[in-house]
């Protein structure tokens, strides 16, 4: 097994294969990698090898990939870790180059995704594809919680598939003309089966009912959760008193917290000195305490954050229901971003984020929020 290589293989879901790209080296006491999409590269937090065993963790996300070196190539399992279980599927990658790119054919520009059992008039996610070069594609999908992240374009029949394998995302989207239209299905490893769909003509999609608001607005937003260092943190602290504070909902294993928190990390630096916190309120995959200030450390130091994230628990409906839904109103997006005045008043709530997978709508979603903490300060 070479110390230092870049390495093409495959996740193999039950109806796709999802291909991946990834940089490890192994040479130091502590190995370090990460997955490659298009520029974008992912971070691998734990790489531990055992002669010819590696084994890839992301306790953040309840995943890990275990492959044995053999006949020059890693083989074994890309697995996801749920309470109600864990998904296994096959994972193989080898030290070589990519595959000469073949002509691809794709549609390119902003489409409405109805998929299927939904009407036009209801579906709220958009398709945002286009072309780099002679014959690179890109992509995403944007639904109103946020954005899947950068997908990259590999031809398919008749066709192109976009995919995304960052090491606990595995996503493909195939994508078939159908005469002078485009007919597709989403492979996710979290779905038991792909969801079929049509790009349709956009239009403006607005989620209908998709409004989180508080329950009872004359009341603050109340959080009582566990710092990294294991003190409990309340919203009724002496920090947070006559001070603006913007408290997001989220969770290490959430790719839109993952772009949002940079920008939170960039209002707090700008904006402390006049009076805003910002707080994380995090919800993990598992519920273990010591687990879950470990990922937040991870995440921490990742992006370089200095504003303080809580443990809150797990992603269990028990528990978001006492901390959440007691509180707001329709509920439904990680991230969610309360800015809160000065006085305890909650005066905006910010579902979802579109980060820079989104193109040109990632830009206004960052300019969107310095204006909300500018606000809540006033």
């Amino acid at each position: 097994m070479p110390d230092r290589a870049t390495w093409h293989g495959a996740v193999q879901l039950p109806e796709i294969r999802v291909p991946l790209t990834m940089a490890l080296d192994l040479s130091g006491a502590n190995p370090e990698g990460h997955f490659i999409v298009g520029t974008e590269k992912t971070p691998i937090p734990e790489i531990s090898r055992s002669g010819n065993s590696l084994t890839l963790n992301f306790s953040e996300y309840g995943a890990e990939i275990h492959a044995t070196w053999s006949r020059g190539k890693l083989t074994g399992e890309y697995r996801r870790l749920r309470s109600n279980g864990t998904k296994s599927f096959p994972f193989e990658a080898a030290p070589s180059g990519p595959s000469p790119r073949q002509t691809a054919s794709a549609p390119t520009g902003s489409f409405q995704v109805v998929f299927e059992g939904e009407s036009a008039k209801d579906a709220a996610t958009v398709a945002s594809i286009w072309k780099e070069g002679q014959d690179s594609y890109y992509g995403t999908f944007i639904a109103p919680d946020g954005d899947y992240g950068l997908l990259e374009g590999t031809p398919s029949a008749n066709g192109i598939q976009l995919s995304r394998f960052t090491g606990w995302q595995a996503f493909a989207i195939e994508l078939h003309r159908n005469g002078d239209a485009w007919d597709g299905k989403f492979h996710a490893a979290s779905n038991e089966k792909p969801r079929a769909f049509q790009l349709q003509p956009p239009k403006d999609v607005v989620a209908a009912g998709r409004q989180t608001t508080m329950k009872n607005p004359n009341v603050p937003f109340a959080f009582a959760c566990t710092s990294i260092n294991g003190e409990i943190v309340r919203h009724t602290d002496a920090r947070f008193k006559g001070k603006a504070l913007a408290v997001d909902i989220m969770g290490t294993w959430c790719h839109n917290c993952m772009d949002e928190s940079p920008v939170l990390e960039k209002l707090y630096r700008e904006y402390a000195k006049d009076g805003l916190e910002i707080v994380g309120l995090s919800f993990e995959v598992q519920d273990n305490a010591e687990l879950g200030r470990k990922n937040l450390t991870l995440f921490r130091d990742r992006y370089g954050l200095t504003y303080p994230l809580l443990y809150c628990g797990d992603l269990s409906e028990s528990n978001v229901d006492k901390q959440i839904h007691s509180q707001l109103e329709n509920f439904f997006a990680y991230p969610t971003t309360l800015f809160i005045d000065r006085a305890g008043k909650v005066k905006t709530i910010h579902t979802g984020f579109q980060g820079p997978g989104a193109g040109d709508r990632y830009p206004a979603q960052v300019q969107k929020l310095h204006d909300l903490a500018q606000s809540s300060m006033r």
